[in-house]
């Protein structure tokens, strides 16, 4: 394996690699591809997350964490209490490079093998399906750079036309300015025409593909994604047909037997859900399991006769996959059930609009969902007439049941109105502090890592929180 120093002038350098079987090397500096192929296995290689967390620190900072016991250890406190230097010290210190400097280097692969499609060997089919994960990638991780990096596009207080949000290259090659930020809508419309391209690109190119590899399913479910974020109800809708009329099957956990992680992962390939399966345990398991715990208000959210708590999660530690498990198997995924979660939330807000059939629909869906989750006998759907004034808060309530440790959850918080959050630090085995992040706070915007800002004095770093003392 060689590795060749690629700058980007976003305020990093970034390391690309790529094996020489698959690259000629014409110069110290430049790796020409040979085929349509070779690309392929670039960006299997060099696109993919999976070998880096895409936004590590949010597991410490949502508020399905919470602190039960003393440890010596103190490298989670800054993230964990939301200080402003979160991303300099303790555990953002070794992780902080994962959302901006390693995803950036993604995005580098992606807009480098768009740059040569159009110069190698290959049959145009199969450069339309390389093309095609190429974009869908690159969408999918300047999503995640602005919800790290920008306000949320919904956000009632501002505008995404003026809020800033992360730097926008869209080439391969070495940048010879420095980059501004681009706002949140420049971010937000790029995604969308990435999502549009690509997916027209994969249903072109008519390949069969893994669930490894970044298809037009999953660009509807990550569509769908965005869409919500957007409040683009109709959108969510729309893009979610083609999963619920596709070849995808929500698990039963009715009939799901012994639960074991390490042969039967909820997070894997060959669950009937799966639609990408993808990551690193980086971004959804706690390094603690021993301190940290889901809080007792979300565990006594599920009810009687929840499967859920036993297969997804047990004494308050996820079990969607093995914690002891350090292989290279996928630690995230594209689920299916986020298709109907999408939707249902999506028909909620039309049934808020004065939508009386969206309602109905919404509560249909939401049950077909549920059923799955139940033991038989303590099953019992929602009706319309008795949720109704509270149909939203039910749907999101449900979401944050089913989709428990599998990220996520920080930007659904910021989309949801940036709430009031309190954590709870234990500083000795028989005290603790209380650390509250209040509503819209600053620290639900993360901080642009220094070293990014000293290499391009045209990043704008965000506003950052006082330090943050805790109340007791």
């Amino acid at each position: 394996m060689k590795h060749y120093l690629i700058f980007v002038a976003v305020g990093v350098s970034m390391l690309a690699s790529s094996c020489s079987k698959f690259l000629e090397e014409s110069t110290q500096s430049e790796l020409i591809p040979r085929s349509a192929e070779t690309l392929n296995e670039y960006l299997l290689g060099d696109a993919y997350p999976n070998t880096f967390a895409i936004n590590p620190l949010e597991m410490y900072m949502n508020d399905d964490i919470g602190m039960i016991a003393y440890v010596t250890t103190t490298s989670t406190h800054a993230v964990y209490t939301w200080q402003p230097n979160m991303v300099e010290t303790g555990l953002g210190a070794a992780t902080n490079q994962s959302s901006w400097k390693s995803i950036y280097a993604a995005i580098q692969a992606c807009n480098t093998t768009l740059d040569y499609l159009p110069k190698v060997t290959g049959t145009e089919a199969f450069k339309s399906y390389v093309g095609g994960q190429a974009q869908l990638l690159r969408a999918f991780y300047y999503f995640n750079l602005v919800n790290i990096y920008g306000l949320p596009y919904n956000d009632k207080l501002s505008d995404p036309k003026t809020n800033l949000g992360v730097p926008l290259l869209l080439s391969g090659g070495v940048e010879t300015t420095l980059k501004p930020r681009n706002t949140v809508a420049d971010i937000y419309t790029q995604i969308e025409k990435d999502l549009q391209e690509g997916t027209a690109l994969i249903d072109q190119s008519k390949q069969v593909h893994s669930k490894y590899r970044f298809g037009s399913a999953a660009a509807h479910l990550l569509a769908s994604r965005v869409y919500l974020y957007m409040e683009k109800w109709d959108e969510v809708i729309k893009h979610t047909d083609p999963l619920l009329n596709g070849p995808y099957q929500l698990m039963d956990l009715r009939n799901w037997g012994e639960v074991k992680p390490l042969d039967k992962p909820v997070i894997s390939a060959g669950n009937p859900e799966t639609i990408w399966a993808f990551g690193l345990r980086g971004d959804v398991i706690m390094q603690d399991t021993s301190a940290y715990r889901m809080p007792l208000e979300l565990r006594n959210s599920y009810s009687q006769g929840d499967l859920r708590h036993g297969v997804y999660w047990a004494n308050g530690v996820t079990k969607k996959l093995h914690i002891g498990d350090f292989g290279l198997k996928s630690a995230q995924a594209f689920r299916l059930s986020e298709a109907y979660l999408n939707r249902a939330e999506a028909l909620a807000q039309l049934y808020k609009q004065g939508n009386a059939d969206a309602g109905q629909k919404c509560v249909n869906l939401i049950n077909s969902l549920r059923e799955k989750r139940f033991q038989t006998d303590k099953y019992t759907p929602w009706k319309l007439e008795q949720i109704s004034n509270d149909i939203l808060q039910y749907i999101r309530d449900e979401r944050r049941r089913e989709l428990y440790s599998e990220g996520g959850r920080w930007f659904d918080l910021r989309r949801y109105g940036m709430p009031r959050i309190q954590h709870t630090f234990f500083t000795s085995t028989a005290q603790n502090e209380n650390y509250i992040l209040q509503e819209r706070d600053p620290s639900y915007v993360q901080p642009i890592p220094l070293r990014v800002i000293d290499l391009n004095p045209k990043i704008i770093q965000n506003p950052l929180s006082p330090i943050r003392q805790p109340k007791n």
